[in-house]
């Protein structure tokens, strides 16, 4: 229902301003030339009612009370309604040239018929001051003007504010807008077309707020300055005053466009003019501007939102948002499959192998041992054989069984005990070959299963992300457009995509344009520190520039290591790696002893680490597949691992420690110990690390430490003393020196692989 009420009140305006614009073309001409035919067949052509149409234009010609050219026009209505009428009964081409036809006629009409009697020229060319021949130009004229009106009104009707128009389209509006007000000026009066310019000027500045206001502002001085003499750079002065206060709101544009008009006025004399004349002139002004503040708020965003969507480009959007969703469905599929691979090896991890494992040895003890038995009837229908399953399992947990093991029961009716020892023995060691295998398999499948998970995880993570619709920021895109492009730097395109706190800027820039001042604008307008994150070239002159938020923290890394004297290679690897552009991971690896072989499962530790990590895959996997994978080795595979994720924006620090000795953080003169109470990485199957999250605050710094500088100090009191005598500002300054003093400590010889990595925070550069 409300959207038929809007859909009839737009018909209303539109045969309104239809109406007026047969009005105003009607008086164009001094002699009733037919301007309004043009617009008649513009009309027709764009579907509007041919009855009221053709009413208004008899209505035209009506009120000056000419009979002749009353008829002259109603034959010329009739004429178009006749060639309109076989729209839907020939085709596009011979309805096209049955309705020009149609036209050139009706045109005819006018050359014969009409009373015109032609204009003095000031060319001096004696054959143009003939009437029938200015009359067969005037309908020539009229002719093209009916091709242009078409095209102008099927843009206005069909496309205004919904997309682009093309260059012939506007400019066959302006000429439509042109001959218009023209008219409103010769049957109106100049100062009555001035006040309706001055408000749709105004209208035009709010909606746009920049300088397509002044072209406006120069279209619309044209036919006072035709018909008035009107100087356009009045126009244009009026256009500046009101585009500069444009984001200021409605008041102040229409204080500054008062203030001009009193300005000309006063240079202008015009307060000496007589009472009648100079109250005509302030109105012209004042009227448009009292009427410009009374429209509705609603109506003006309204037309500023439908203009800014009409400006945009949106199946650039449309085409990556349809990508995103795409990518997204499909990585929820996979994601899908690798859950179901992991169900499916967590489904195959049970203990039916172990079970059909004892009742294999207990069938063969009874077909080899018991059956032989002369008492093997008797056995066989007590409990026998429920005794010989419990000893079958104790002998699976020891590993061997003797006398003591059988029950009691048992050993009270059976006759050959040692012959079944020797018979479930002799299994049990086939038995635990078997097992050994199997939990192999089950290790690998636990494995798998757990990989399978975090792909899961990691798909689902991506999928969800990239299934997000990109939002739309078009107010914030064209604030920095007009940003850029008042400090000198022209953009073609300009996209913001994201969350509002985590938005990410890409923009089109030309030639060298500088990227410190393009981070310098953006971090102005939109109040966060933004930095050039990529500047990708796309041709010899053309570059695309995309900007991230500044993360609120940067961070300073001091490392110090020595090998373990007469080593070659150290046990101890650490690593700093950036998993994004937010958040970085540092890491110290101490592999169990030293030399070659403790120098490669440290290493394999934090390149395991590093990649996990990268890839985002859950922490509490990370640790559990990295030992798993140690666990594998048949050689001992320990090392002590200290992790630490930080968020560059928080302070954040996601804290893992496994194994491995003491560690701190260092906030001005406090000291906060960071303690493990488990087990290396690669000691056991299952993991239990200690993992806490800290705060870190501006210059506070992160020490990790490898045994061989905690054990140098002899206690946690004596190195807690030694570092709160050492200077935290450089990281670097104090791993060197915590280092150097831990060496002293052994009597200058490093007794142990040595290794010190200290992170510290600071804010980043404004």
């Amino acid at each position: 229902m409300t959207s038929q009420k809007k859909a009839s009140s737009m018909q209303t305006v539109i045969y309104a301003a239809v109406l007026a614009a047969f009005l105003f073309l009607f008086h164009v001409g001094d002699y009733g030339e037919p301007y309004g035919l043009a617009f008649l067949f513009a009309c027709l052509s764009a579907d509007l009612s041919f009855f009221l149409c053709g009413l208004f234009y008899l209505l035209s010609a009506a009120i000056t009370g000419e009979w002749l050219l009353l008829f002259l026009y109603l034959g010329q209505a009739v004429l178009l309604f006749a060639a309109f009428a076989f729209k839907k009964k020939l085709s596009p081409v011979k309805f096209r040239v049955l309705t020009f036809s149609a036209n050139f006629i009706a045109l005819a009409l006018f050359v014969i018929f009409a009373p015109f009697q032609g204009y003095e020229l000031p060319f001096g060319v004696s054959f143009l001051d003939n009437a029938l021949t200015q009359s067969i130009l005037l309908s020539a004229f009229i002719f093209l003007l009916s091709a242009a009106f078409t095209v102008a009104m099927k843009a206005l009707l069909r496309k205004l504010l919904k997309c682009r128009l093309r260059a012939e389209e506007i400019l066959f509006c302006i000429l439509l807008f042109f001959l218009t007000g023209v008219g409103i000026c010769k049957f109106l009066s100049v100062v009555a077309y001035t006040g309706i310019a001055f408000f749709f000027l105004l209208i035009m500045a709010c909606v746009t707020k920049d300088a397509t206001a002044l072209v406006g502002a120069f279209v619309l001085s044209l036919p006072s300055a035709l018909v008035g003499g009107v100087s356009p750079e009045r126009f244009f002065v009026y256009g500046v005053a009101i585009v500069l206060f444009a984001r200021s709101g409605r008041l102040a544009q229409t204080c500054a466009a008062l203030a001009v008009f009193f300005y000309y006025g006063f240079s202008d004399g015009v307060y000496d003019f007589p009472t009648a004349q100079l109250v005509k002139s302030v109105l012209s002004m004042v009227l448009p501007c009292l009427f410009f503040l009374l429209l509705p708020a609603p109506f003006l965003h309204r037309l500023e939102d439908d203009l800014v969507f009409y400006r945009e480009k949106h199946l650039s959007r449309i085409a990556i948002n349809r990508n995103r969703a795409a990518i997204g469905e499909q990585l929820f599929e996979i994601s899908a499959v690798f859950r179901e691979i992991q169900t499916t090896f967590t489904a195959l991890g049970s203990s039916e192998a172990e079970d059909s494992a004892k009742e294999y040895i207990r069938g063969l003890v009874v077909e080899r041992v018991c059956k032989k038995c002369s008492q093997y009837a008797y056995c066989a229908k007590s409990d026998m054989e429920k005794h010989l399953s419990t000893l079958v399992s104790v002998g699976c947990l020891k590993g061997k069984v003797n006398l003591i093991d059988i029950p009691s029961a048992m050993a009270q009716k059976c006759v050959n005990q040692s012959g079944v020892l020797y018979a479930v023995n002799r299994q049990i060691g086939d038995f635990r070959k078997y097992m050994l295998e199997s939990e192999n398999a089950a290790s690998g499948r636990t494995l798998l299963a757990n990989q399978a998970q975090g792909i899961s995880e990691i798909l689902r993570g991506i999928a969800l992300e990239q299934s997000e619709p990109l939002r739309l920021y078009k107010d914030k895109e064209r604030a920095l457009d007009i940003a850029l492009l008042k400090a000198g730097i022209v953009c073609s395109e300009v996209l913001i995509y994201g969350e509002e706190r985590d938005f990410t800027l890409s923009l089109i820039t030309f030639g060298n344009a500088s990227v410190k001042k393009i981070a310098d604008v953006a971090s102005t307008l939109f109040g966060v520190e933004m930095i050039i994150s990529k500047r990708l070239p796309l041709s010899k002159d053309k570059y695309c520039c995309i900007l991230r938020k500044k993360p609120y923290f940067d961070a300073a890394f001091g490392v110090a290591s020595a090998t373990k004297y007469g080593e070659t290679a150290s046990g101890d690897t650490h690593s700093v790696t950036r998993i994004d552009e937010r958040r970085f991971m540092v890491a110290l690896s101490d592999g169990m002893g030293s030399g070659e072989y403790a120098r490669k499962i440290s290493e394999s530790t934090i390149s395991l680490l590093e990649s996990f990590y990268r890839a985002k895959m859950p922490s509490p996997l990370i640790l559990s597949t990295i030992n798993k994978l140690l666990s594998f080795n048949r050689e001992e595979s320990f090392a002590c691992v200290d992790i630490a994720v930080v968020d560059l924006d928080s302070g954040e620090a996601n804290i893992v420690k496994i194994g491995s000795p003491l560690g701190f953080i260092l906030s001005g003169n406090a000291l906060k110990i960071l303690e493990s109470a488990s087990l290396p990485l690669g000691v056991l199957d299952s993991l239990h690390p200690d993992s806490s999250t800290y705060v870190l605050k501006e210059n506070d710094v992160l020490l990790f430490l490898s045994d061989g500088i905690t054990a140098a100090f002899g206690s946690s009191a004596d190195l807690y003393e030694a570092l709160k005598t050492i200077p935290a500002s450089n990281p670097q300054e104090l791993a060197n020196t915590l280092l150097d003093r831990a060496i002293q400590a052994y009597g200058n010889v490093a007794k142990d692989d040595m290794t010190v990595v200290a992170v510290r925070l600071f804010k980043s550069a404004s």
